[in-house]
């Protein structure tokens, strides 16, 4: 299926590429996946594995990474930054949208709301008092923001987020639905009724970042929770209080940060890793999915399993792993 209907021809695609256009002219009406080619649009083929879906392929060209061959005598762009070229066609086919200013009649401001022009307040916000919005910044429907909340400039802000008081959130931050950002640190002295530890901090979302729908960023207890700049959490990632994330980070879906954290900047996490409290975390370190972090990473690398090692390590012990019930008969068969 197609992404979506332009009609440009390749020439002008080749020129926005950087690449070399073989073949016709021709005008395309837009851009679909190899698996599913579509009449008359284009589609990317960055792998070798995907030439063979040239081959009898609908699609009416092909932008081709350098090196790959395709058989097929429809026309082709060769590029040599497929993920560089896939950017500049979305931001093509899908250009940022002006910001119009608009503040929906059913939307509830405050007293003392400082909002910028142009900012477009969707329906059904609520801003508390004392909070400020930075120009060409979108909110969309039933987003809560507390008291004394600052927002930059060119945010994104989309359904049903919650942001708490007192939360600094700089320019170009994306935050997705459902996000929470501020809520209370999970913070309790042990006893019959555990007694709630005062969180009286802050969260800091530094210049690019985005968070992803669902996640959940606490509040410090004293201090700040931070997101450096332009680091990307996944959806439902948990960041707990007074960590501190570096900048640039990546982080998939259901990571979750214990509190009192320092990660580094570049940290790379997959999906379900774990990182226990008050623990150090070298820049450049990358964590496998569901790799548990139980305490300090002073060395950049690869790291998997849980507990955590050496990601060469780790390989070589889950390959006896996966022997150990044929050693197992082995040792009984020489005990008989």
């Amino acid at each position: 299926m197609a992404s979506h209907n332009i009609k440009v021809n390749l020439a002008s695609i080749a020129k926005l590429l950087n690449g070399q256009l073989r073949g016709d002219d021709i005008e395309i009406t837009g851009l679909c996946t190899p698996e599913e080619q579509v009449s008359g649009c284009m589609c990317i083929i960055a792998q070798k594995k995907l030439t063979e879906l040239t081959k009898n392929g609908s699609a009416a060209a092909y932008i081709v990474a350098e090196g790959l061959v395709l058989e097929t005598d429809k026309p082709q762009i060769i590029i040599k930054d497929v993920k560089d070229a896939l950017v500049k066609i979305l931001n093509f086919i899908y250009p940022s949208e002006e910001i119009k200013h608009h503040i929906s009649n059913h939307a509830a401001v405050g007293e003392n709301v400082n909002i910028s022009n142009p900012c477009y307040i969707d329906n059904f916000v609520s801003i508390s008092s004392n909070s400020s919005i930075g120009k060409n910044t979108k909110i969309y429907p039933s987003v809560v923001i507390g008291e004394n909340v600052t927002i930059g400039e060119n945010c994104i802000i989309y359904p049903n987020v919650t942001i708490y008081d007192n939360v600094t959130i700089g320019n170009n931050v994306i935050i997705h639905a459902g996000a929470v950002i501020g809520a209370d640190g999970f913070g309790f002295i042990p006893g019959a009724n555990p007694t709630k530890i005062p969180q009286k901090g802050t969260v800091i979302l530094e210049d690019f970042v985005e968070i992803g729908a669902n996640s959940c960023i606490d509040r410090a207890t004293i201090g700040a929770t931070i997101i450096g700049f332009g680091t990307k959490l996944d959806d439902l990632v948990m960041v707990g209080h007074n960590t501190q994330l570096g900048k640039a980070c990546l982080i998939a879906s259901q990571v979750g940060f214990s509190g009192s954290i320092k990660v580094g900047d570049y940290v790379v996490a997959g999906g379900q890793a774990g990182f226990a409290d008050h623990i150090t975390v070298a820049s450049g370190s990358m964590f496998g999915g569901q790799t548990g972090i139980p305490n300090n990473i002073t060395k950049k690398g690869m790291y998997m399993g849980s507990p955590c090692m050496d990601f060469t390590k780790f390989a070589k012990a889950h390959a006896v792993f996966q022997e150990l019930p044929e050693l197992k008969r082995r040792i009984k068969d020489l005990g008989k």
